[in-house]
């Protein structure tokens, strides 16, 4: 699992990516509507602020971007990534060419919008759950978001679940099936000498096999409260160092319930692929 450190500095390079991509095909010549009607060189100052209560996330990497890609726009800003914002909170203040104030304005409330959406969803979901189990990210991000959905992420609190295929062993339902079911993917990772490794299990049944097998990480995906119960004492009863996550179905209606079952973690696709984006808008004054 990646620090926040550590995937805050891959964020930033992707953040540059991405906006550079955005806006590669736009300069002030393109933009048809402020070309065509502001004429000369107009000053201007702009302010950014949360229309509903926020936790912010996004604010540095805007800062970021105007420095190295728009030097010649003065800024301000009131509030850091992280920090919970009260409605109608002011978070930076632009000054600067109204047309590239303009040009940038839709993808900065994006990305604004859309991180501090996720870091605010998934800060909700921290706060119900308890110190003894962690909530987690999944990989159910957008193409291309990936690094900056998961900064986001932690931003809210949560830890960074495997970044990519590349990380680790994660042993899923369908591999699982395309293997001819628990037993014979058992017997594939003991002829292959496979020691580390993660593993869903969709029953109890199959969490015994994959702990006679030596898993040391089970991933229990969507099943009943009942059943996690029973895998949670059967843990206790073999006084196993194994970890036990959550998968499946959780949201933040019912993240309490599964909290009080006893896991070490409980992953949350919701954090990122349905978190609702924050109202964040730009206004000249």
């Amino acid at each position: 699992m990646l620090k926040l450190s550590e995937l805050s500095k891959i964020a930033y390079k992707q953040l540059l990516v991405d906006l550079n991509d955005d806006l590669k095909k736009i300069d002030a010549k393109n933009d048809v509507t402020s070309h065509s009607l502001i004429l000369n060189k107009l000053l201007i100052r702009a302010e950014i602020s949360n229309r509903e209560e926020t936790v912010l996330c996004g604010i540095n990497f805007i800062e970021y971007f105007l420095k190295r890609k728009f030097p010649s726009l003065s800024f301000e800003r009131y509030f850091n990534d992280g920090q919970y914002l009260r409605k109608n909170s002011k978070i930076m203040r632009i000054d600067g060419d109204c047309k590239k104030i303009f040009l940038i304005e839709r993808s900065l409330l994006n990305l604004l919008q859309h991180l501090s959406g996720i870091a605010t969803y998934t800060n909700k979901i921290v706060k119900i759950s308890n110190e003894k189990t962690k909530i987690l990210d999944t990989r159910k991000t957008l193409p291309g978001l990936r690094k900056l959905q998961k900064y986001a992420t932690s931003i809210g609190g949560a830890l960074n679940h495997r970044m990519g295929l590349y990380e680790e062993i994660l042993i899923k339902d369908n591999h699982i099936k395309v293997l001819g079911g628990m037993d014979k993917t058992i017997s594939i990772l003991n002829k292959k000498n496979i020691k580390k490794y993660k593993i869903e299990c969709e029953n109890y049944e199959d969490v015994e096999k994959a702990i006679g097998a030596g898993a040391s990480y089970i991933l229990l995906d969507n099943m009943k409260p009942a059943d996690i119960k029973k895998c949670i004492k059967l843990k206790q009863k073999l006084n196993s160092c194994i970890k036990f996550e959550i998968t499946g179905g959780v949201s933040l209606d019912n993240i309490k319930n599964y909290c009080l079952l006893g896991a070490d973690y409980i992953s949350v696709g919701k954090i990122t692929n349905s978190a609702k984006s924050v109202d964040i808008g730009l206004d000249i004054i």
